[in-house]
């Protein structure tokens, strides 16, 4: 039975980093929304999020993994004694549902990244259309006041 405390123990550590993973990623979510949000995207802050990021996913893929082999081993020795590892079972569902919220967390963050990105990326397509538009514009007035001043070549006649 020291076997499935100890599992459960292991079950519990991975819970907890999982959690501290989340909260390191609502960070980095919130550090993004700034790169995002000021006159200028920091691309090189802005990927450099997104990399660490994308370990940290990795990282909760592997906790995943891992906790449900864990789980899968002492499965049926927590169902058939739920009595004596009833704490540990409280505190596992305990952490379950702070994973929960912070994952959603998560997710509505990354919904208003994904937003601010989107709206920032108009802005600049607006700018460049823009930008476009004036130079086009230059370009005709230079070509037009080219014109004004030039004179058509013209036959005189010398006979009188």
């Amino acid at each position: 039975m020291e076997n499935g405390r100890e599992y459960l123990s292991i079950l519990t550590e991975s819970l907890k980093k999982k959690i501290t993973i989340l909260d390191e990623i609502l960070l980095l979510n919130q550090k993004q929304l700034e790169s995002v949000s000021g006159n200028e995207i920091d691309d090189d802050l802005f990927n450099e999020i997104i990399d660490k990021k994308d370990i940290y996913i990795k990282e909760i893929n592997n906790l995943d993994k891992g906790f449900e082999q864990v789980y899968e081993r002492i499965k049926s020795e927590i169902t058939g004694n739920t009595d004596k590892f009833s704490s540990e079972i409280a505190i596992l569902k305990q952490l379950i549902s702070q994973i929960t919220e912070k994952s959603m967390e998560v997710q509505l963050s990354e919904k208003r990244n994904k937003q601010a990105v989107l709206k920032k990326m108009s802005e600049e397509k607006t700018k460049i259309h823009q930008t476009r538009n004036a130079n086009k514009v230059a370009s005709n007035y230079y070509n037009n006041m080219n014109k004004v001043n030039y004179v058509e070549p013209q036959f005189m006649d010398k006979k009188k």
